[in-house]
C-alpha cells in the first residue's frame, strides 16, 4: 500500500508542476527542455509550492496518526493540542497591532503563538507523572478554547482588509512560498517524522494499555513528551507558513488504518504519504477550479477527505458484517 500510494503521489506531483495559469507540458518537464520563462515559473513558483504541500501533508498525516495512538482515540488530530489555534491568534495579533504587511506579520506572529503553546504543553508534560495523557488532552482543549476566544476579540478590532488576509491565511494556502520557508517546513517535517517513527513500537505497546506498556519497558512520561513536542513543533512550523490545513491530520491516519491495520509502524509511514497526496491534490484543485482566482486549500482538503473516509468506513463495516 505504501508503494502504491507513493507512485500515486509521484504522478500527482509531476502533474502539479505542469498545471496552472501558465501550463507547461509534461514531456518538457520530464525531458528538461524548458524555455527561460517555463524554468522561472517552475523553480520560483511551482516547485516551492509543491514541496510545501508535500511537507505539510506528510507532517499533518504522521502527526495525526501519532496523536491517535498516543491518546488511543480515533478522533484525535494535530489541532487537539491547540497549536494551530495558538498560531492563528499570534498571526492575528501581529497583523492587527504590529504590522499590516503580510510578509512581516503573519508567519512570525503565527510562529511565536505556536511556540508559546508548545512550551506550555512541554511544561505540563514534564511536571505531571500520573494521568498526564488525560491532562495533556484537557490542556489542549483549554488552549483551543482560550485562543479561539482571543482570536474572536482580535478579529473584532481588525479592518476589512486585515480580516480578508487573515481569513484566507487561516483556510490554508501553499502560494507565495519562499525557498527559505520551504526548507524550514521540510526540515521540521522530516525531524518530526524521524522522531515519531522511532517511537512507533512504543506507541504500539501503548495501544495495549498503559500498564502493559510499562511492563514492556516503555517510559510513558518520555513517550508523551517526545510525541507531543514532535507533533507540536512540526505543526507549528507548517501552520505558520501555510495556515491551517483542515482534515488531513484526521483523514490521513484513518485511511491508512483502514488499509493496513492499526499497527503504528505501518500506519505512520502510510499516513504521511496519504497526507502528502491529499495536500498535493487539493493544491492542484485550488489552483485549477477557479483559475486565475485561487480557492482555499483547507476547504478543498475537507471536500476530498470526507467522501473518501466515509466510503472506506462504510466499506470496512460492510466487510466485517459479511465475515460475521
Amino acid at each position: 500500500m505504501i508503494l502504491v500510494a507513493s507512485l500515486a503521489l509521484l504522478v500527482v506531483s509531476v502533474c502539479s508542476l505542469a498545471i496552472g495559469t501558465y501550463p507547461i507540458g509534461l514531456a518538457d518537464i520530464l525531458s528538461g527542455n524548458l524555455s527561460e520563462t517555463e524554468r522561472s515559473v517552475l523553480l520560483s513558483l511551482r516547485a516551492p509550492r509543491l514541496l510545501a504541500a508535500l511537507a505539510a501533508g506528510a507532517c499533518f498525516g504522521v502527526a495525526g496518526a501519532a496523536m491517535q495512538s498516543l491518546f488511543r482515540n480515533a478522533l484525535a488530530e494535530p489541532g487537539l493540542l491547540g497549536v494551530p489555534t495558538a498560531a492563528a491568534l499570534g498571526a492575528a495579533l501581529s497583523l492587527v497591532f504590529i504590522s499590516s504587511s503580510v510578509s512581516f506579520s503573519l508567519w512570525p506572529g503565527a510562529l511565536i503563538g505556536a511556540g508559546v503553546a508548545m512550551f506550555a504543553l512541554l511544561a505540563l508534560v514534564q511536571r505531571q507523572h500520573h494521568g498526564a495523557t488525560a491532562q495533556l488532552l484537557l490542556m489542549g482543549v483549554a488552549l483551543n478554547a482560550a485562543c479561539a476566544a482571543g482570536l474572536a476579540l482580535v478579529t473584532s478590532l481588525a479592518t476589512e482588509a486585515q480580516l480578508r488576509t487573515l481569513a484566507f491565511w487561516m483556510l490554508g494556502s501553499f502560494s507565495n512560498q519562499s525557498w527559505g520557508a520551504v526548507i524550514a517546513m521540510c526540515t521540521a517535517s522530516l525531524l518530526a517524522i524521524v522522531m515519531l517513527f522511532r517511537d512507533a513500537r512504543s506507541l504500539g505497546a501503548l495501544a495495549l494499555g498503559e500498564r502493559t506498556a510499562k511492563t514492556l519497558g516503555v517510559s510513558l512520561r518520555g513517550l508523551r513528551a517526545r510525541v507531543a513536542i514532535a507533533c507540536a513543533f512540526a505543526v507549528a512550523i507548517v501552520t505558520a507558513f501555510c495556515g491551517s490545513i483542515a482534515f488531513v491530520g484526521l483523514a490521513g491516519p484513518h485511511i491508512a488504518r483502514l488499509l493496513v491495520g492499526a499497527q503504528p509502524s505501518r500506519v505512520l509511514p502510510l499516513a504521511a504519504v496519504i497526507g502528502a497526496l491529499l495536500c498535493v491534490i487539493a493544491d492542484v484543485l485550488a489552483r485549477g477550479l477557479a483559475s486565475p482566482a485561487e480557492l482555499p486549500v483547507g476547504a478543498i482538503t475537507s471536500f476530498i477527505g470526507v467522501p473518501i473516509l466515509v466510503a472506506l468506513v462504510v466499506n470496512s463495516a460492510r466487510l466485517k458484517a459479511e465475515r460475521a
